[in-house]
């Protein structure tokens, strides 16, 4: 008996929805019962469903056209704006532990800067980053919040650690997707403190060129930025032997799935720019070859910062602008004030950060209990564009008492712009710009009374600050403008995409910043208007 064709069989491809739309007649065949049915696809839908319900990001189910949510995946329909004075436009990926308008210290919101000024040249700018301060990941604009951080150091106990570690891998996909979607000429990479090393490497494998702007010590410290690997292998003299065979073999089993970096020496970076010779010199042991070796230090829009000369009476009025944190030495500027206090100086101390943290609160307790609630206050973080106004207009002496090694703090450019004398510590890339009798008044770090000693200098020569105020504003005008920064990156950048090598390193290490060797000059007339 001959045998006649089936329905399906006999239908042209038009019929059978192959052809184009215009002669579809039929829908794609939908999923069969039998193999919606199986449970192999059940779980695994319904894994897919929780983990895109309770991360955010989607799901395998279809939704109507209204209902849709945004894909946290790269676009590259955003027009470029007209080139001013760029001559290869880049597609540019950044790469940072945390972004503006969440951000801890000043190196994000330097970046931020950095990043507006290259989008005015031309270029094409993505932003990586973390989900630090948004509850889930997303994407806003231009900005991809998708990274796992721990930011914070937070002492785990193992299953706190295993379920942090959970959290970690849930984010590795997005990130895999995000790469194998986009298309970079260079990754420009800023601090990766409490991102997982795992990723970093990734990024630096994915293809493009990758640039590094190194601003403090994660360099140095890799791979103990990546917080969670360190925890992982922090010793656990303590745990019975059993426990010490488990946690052998769940850090086996997370090296395999690379949601912990099987080679954590590896760090695959050979561009490098370098905010000060300070960073640089501490990062040369992590990073010995390289075919960029640039200082780029910190710049500032100092249009923001008008110039105003201080008079003797307000050399008193102390301010701060910076992280309430115990790295920061406040507790040296405290027991200044507490030791002028009782000399009879009339002295305040204002400090702008965020102080809801843990040290904040003992520094408000210490504060408290010696009775200096009203020379001493706690002004909390102000918004960036109301941090002139509120914050340096106001003071008549900036006080930076840090105690670690400061890289290149961006408020010290913010202090000199304003034209307030600056009493300062001189450690790590500090000393680089605070030149004692130049550009501040320097005392030793962690010694209230010597700088007690340097204030009542200042004030017994009032003249002396304002003139090194003068000077300081004068550096700041020649040499450390945003736009300068922003010409030297973007010139790094396009010679680095060119497979050009942006500058040479120097095994010496004995360059020195422009300002060091020339003499400053007094502020333009429309700078101190």
């Amino acid at each position: 008996m001959q045998a006649t064709a089936s329905p399906a069989r006999a239908a042209s491809p038009a019929a059978r929805g192959r052809g184009p739309k215009e002669l579809r007649t039929t829908p794609p065949r939908p999923l069969t019962s039998r193999a919606a049915s199986h449970p192999t696809y059940q779980v695994r839908n319904a894994w897919r469903v929780s983990q895109a319900r309770e991360r955010g990001v989607g799901s395998c189910m279809p939704r109507g056209p209204t209902s849709r949510k945004p894909s946290l995946l790269p676009r590259f329909d955003r027009p470029r704006r007209a080139l001013q004075n760029a001559a290869v436009p880049l597609d540019l990926l950044v790469v940072s532990n945390v972004w503006p308008p969440h951000f801890i210290g000043g190196y994000e919101l330097g970046a931020a800067d950095l990043v507006a000024g290259l989008e005015r040249r031309g270029h094409r700018v993505t932003v990586l980053t973390s989900t630090y301060g948004v509850p889930t990941p997303r994407r806003d604009g231009n900005v991809h919040r998708l990274l796992f951080e721990e930011i914070h150091f937070r002492p785990l106990g193992l299953a706190a650690t295993l379920a942090t570690t959970l959290e970690s891998a849930r984010a590795l996909p997005l990130v895999r997707r995000f790469l194998g979607r986009a298309r970079f000429t260079v990754v420009c990479l800023f601090n990766p403190l409490g991102l997982n090393a795992t990723v970093v490497q990734r990024i630096c494998d994915s293809g493009p060129p990758v640039v590094a702007y190194v601003s403090d010590d994660w360099v140095a410290r890799w791979p103990a930025c990546d917080r969670l690997l360190a925890k992982w292998w922090l010793p656990r003299p303590h745990l019975p032997g059993s426990q010490q065979l488990a946690l052998r073999a769940l850090r086996r089993l997370l090296t395999s799935l690379h949601v912990l970096t099987p080679e954590p020496d590896r760090l695959p970076i050979r561009h490098a720019l370098f905010v000060s010779r300070f960073v640089r010199d501490i990062s040369r042991a992590r990073l010995p070859s390289l075919a960029t070796a640039d200082i780029i230090p910190w710049g500032i829009d100092a249009s923001r910062f008008p110039f105003r000369a201080r008079r003797a009476a307000e050399l008193g009025n102390w301010t701060y602008v910076g992280q309430i944190e115990r790295h920061k030495g406040l507790e040296t500027a405290v027991e200044a004030v507490k030791l002028l206090r009782a000399r009879g100086e009339a002295v305040r101390l204002t400090l702008h950060g965020h102080d809801t943290g843990g040290f904040a609160g003992q520094l408000k307790e210490r504060v408290e209990c010696e009775g200096l609630s009203r020379w001493v206050t706690f002004a909390g973080r102000r918004p960036r564009e109301r941090v002139w106004q509120e914050a340096y207009e106001p003071g008549g002496l900036f006080v930076l008492p840090s105690t670690w090694d400061e890289p290149f703090p961006i408020a010290l450019l913010e202090a000199f712009a304003s034209g307030v004398p600056v009493l300062t510590t001189a450690t790590g890339g500090t000393g680089e710009l605070a030149r004692e009798g130049q550009t501040a008044t320097v005392f030793r770090a962690g010694d209230a009374g010597h700088l007690v000693e340097r204030y009542l200098e200042l004030l017994r020569a009032p003249e002396r600050a304002a003139a090194i105020a003068r000077r300081a504003r004068s550096i700041v005008d020649r040499y450390l403008r945003l736009e300068t920064m922003v010409e030297r990156v973007e010139a790094r950048l396009i010679a680095v995409a060119e497979g050009r090598a942006g500058g040479v390193h120097d095994p010496a290490g004995q360059e020195i910043h422009p300002w060091e060797s020339a003499a400053p000059e007094e502020p333009s007339p429309a700078a101190v208007g």
